[in-house]
């Protein structure tokens, strides 16, 4: 029997952008590097953590996307743990080099969704 599993398709720069909301700023300049199949793979622990109900256990009050805030950090860092703040810093204090409106968020999102997309189809494995 298969096991259900779940993958989260976004960027590294929706990562960064989300880290840095969320007083990560050194976590964000690191995530800038990211390639499409390392937040591939964050994607799918943040969908791990979502479907074992893991990221309830670590960050009990965090917010609802906190299985990705918790898999990048786990990507960056070696270990999952909640962000520094529980909520967000406003879009309007992000660092100009981080702006992006929801087109670009979109577009950042493609190199990723591709890697994905070779993966369920056995073309390629995790990192």
């Amino acid at each position: 029997m298969r096991v259900p599993s779940m993958q989260m398709i976004t960027s590294s720069l929706s990562l960064v952008r989300e880290l840095w909301r969320f007083g990560e700023p050194d976590l964000a300049e690191q995530a800038l590097h990211l390639n499409p199949v390392d937040v591939g793979d964050v994607g799918a622990r943040a969908g791990e953590l979502y479907l074992t109900g893991e990221q309830t256990v670590l960050w009990p009050n965090g917010p609802s996307d906190r299985a990705l805030l918790l898999a990048v950090v786990e990507r960056l860092e070696g270990q999952p743990r909640p962000c520094v703040r529980s909520r967000r810093l406003p879009e309007r204090s992000l660092p100009g080099h981080l702006q992006a409106n929801e087109e670009e968020r979109l577009a950042a999102t493609l190199p990723v969704a591709a890697v994905v997309d070779r993966r369920n189809a056995g073309g390629e494995q995790h990192a």
